[in-house]
């Protein structure tokens, strides 16, 4: 697949995954050119094969010149949002506004290659889940949960663009929770409390994948001849009361008809930056069966979930 003059663009290239991306990137000479888009500016020198455009991908013309300009032949797509905020139209506009938007520069450029992060909570989180999903299993977002919802909306429109595209290899990556020294998500926050809060009667199963192998997996999906969704896990995880063990703190449990209304409560007092949707990713099942991504991608994973979580608390302590 590798061809004469491979021009790649990333957007969200400064993020937390973008970052670690781009690092990876430096260390390989598979593109001719890297055009890294985002609206926060590169803190490191980029080599000379890199190229900085800062871009709002919700500037649709913009974006569109840009790919056009530096004639682009790969997507990395990774500029979303991670984090609930309380503006949900900011949150429409980028993710899912933004998202076509690159979508359609990607098509103004007939690229050969589109790889995007989605996410496991594209499947949701139910109590009749079962337990290691495949990448053939239904798309379901929970309701209340905004991340879940854009991010299968998102996947619909990559469906369609795959239709309307059929030349273009398209890759959506289904990572489970991103952990390591520099993560920042809600997540990661939370096992810096001095307690965790857990559901009463409820242990589910939680993935995790170290922010250096999710990097690995992202680099192989840009580089390598494949397409199609991939789950990113790198083992089948640990229980919710395994996790707060390793983090080396209390899991005060709570039952679901108490915690609920104070969280909604608290919520609408704008003491918490989540409500009571987000709290499903602590009660109902979710994991997936990694094996796809193995065998075809040959991904292999260096560390565990485990290790990925004491590579955060160790360097967060």
């Amino acid at each position: 697949m590798k061809t004469q003059k491979r021009i790649l663009a990333v957007t969200g290239a400064f993020g937390y995954v973008g970052l670690r991306v781009i690092e990876r990137l430096k260390k390989s000479r598979f593109y001719t050119k890297i055009v890294c888009t985002d609206v926060i500016k590169p803190v490191m020198p980029l080599p000379p094969h890199f190229v900085y455009e800062y871009c709002d991908i919700r500037d649709r013309q913009k974006l569109k010149e840009i790919f056009i300009n530096h004639k682009v032949t790969d997507v990395l797509h990774l500029a979303y949002l991670s984090n609930p905020t309380r503006n949900y139209k900011m949150e429409y506009e980028i993710d899912i506004t933004g998202s076509e938007n690159v979508l359609r520069a990607t098509a103004a450029v007939k690229a050969t290659k589109f790889v995007i992060a989605s996410s496991d909570c594209a499947y949701g989180f139910f109590p009749d889940t079962p337990d290691y999903l495949d990448e053939t299993s239904p798309l379901r977002p929970t309701p209340g949960f905004t991340y879940a919802i854009h991010k299968v909306e998102i996947e619909h429109k990559v469906a369609q663009f795959a239709k309307d595209n059929p030349k273009t290899k398209i890759v959506i990556m289904r990572p489970c929770i991103i952990m390591g020294p520099h993560c920042k998500s809600a997540v990661a926050k939370s096992l810096k409390q001095p307690f965790i809060l857990g559901f009463q009667g409820y242990n589910p199963i939680m993935q995790c994948i170290h922010e250096d192998d999710a990097t690995e997996a992202f680099y192989l999906a840009l580089t390598k001849n494949v397409q199609g969704a991939f789950n990113l896990a790198a083992d089948k995880g640990l229980r919710y009361n395994e996790m707060a063990k390793v983090a080396g703190k209390s899991l005060v449990r709570i039952p679901a008809g108490i915690m609920k209304p104070i969280v909604s409560a608290l919520y609408n007092l704008h003491l918490l930056p989540f409500g009571p949707g987000q709290l499903t990713y602590i009660q109902y099942p979710l994991s997936m069966n990694a094996d796809k991504i193995k065998k075809v991608l040959g991904f292999k994973p260096r560390y565990s979930s485990e290790q990925a979580i004491r590579a955060y608390v160790s360097s967060n302590a």
